[in-house]
């Protein structure tokens, strides 16, 4: 335990000094690296560094790296339904079908991204990135990059009882 100052002021003033110092650190809590406990997002995202924008590792291209938005445009609460399945060649995917507020998010959020990426980040970790065309206005997307049909279920089950 560290002693207080005796007098009144100077214990005001090193008071006032400690909880400046707590602010800062309570600031830096939230930026840095993305964080594992939100089971799925999309954001913006760039390969240019960008002031304000997180670093991560691009999945679709192990090795790269992209910078993300701080802005999400959708997680896991814009989502209605979840499911794992097996794609034609036997990939697992994830498929999602966003709620009718998820939609909404999703077709103004990717109206502001037009001719620039979009990625998917399940649990931290960049999964998908695509080119925005044109406004997304459609209710449900599969996610591919995933290790196995167990951890896409995984995932899946983690989204729908967010719910």
């Amino acid at each position: 335990m560290i002693p207080l100052p005796s007098s009144p002021r100077r214990r005001a003033l090193t008071l006032a000094i400690a909880a400046s110092a707590l602010l800062a650190l309570a600031g830096c809590a939230g930026t840095g690296a993305l964080s594992q406990s939100r089971t799925f997002e999309l954001r913006g995202a760039t390969t240019v560094p960008t002031d304000g924008w997180t670093r991560a590792e691009n999945g679709d291209q192990p090795g790269s790296v992209v910078y993300l938005s701080p802005r999400m445009l959708v997680d896991a609460s814009d989502v209605q339904r979840a499911t794992a399945q097996k794609d034609a060649a036997g990939r697992a995917i994830l498929i999602l079908q966003f709620t009718p507020a998820g939609t909404a998010k999703l077709t103004a959020g990717t109206r502001e991204l037009r001719g620039k990426q979009l990625a998917a980040v399940v649990e931290g970790r960049v999964t998908n990135m695509a080119m925005v065309q044109e406004p997304m206005t459609i209710n449900t997307m599969a996610l591919t990059g995933f290790k196995s049909f167990e951890d896409a279920a995984r995932v899946a089950h983690l989204i729908s009882s967010t719910r």
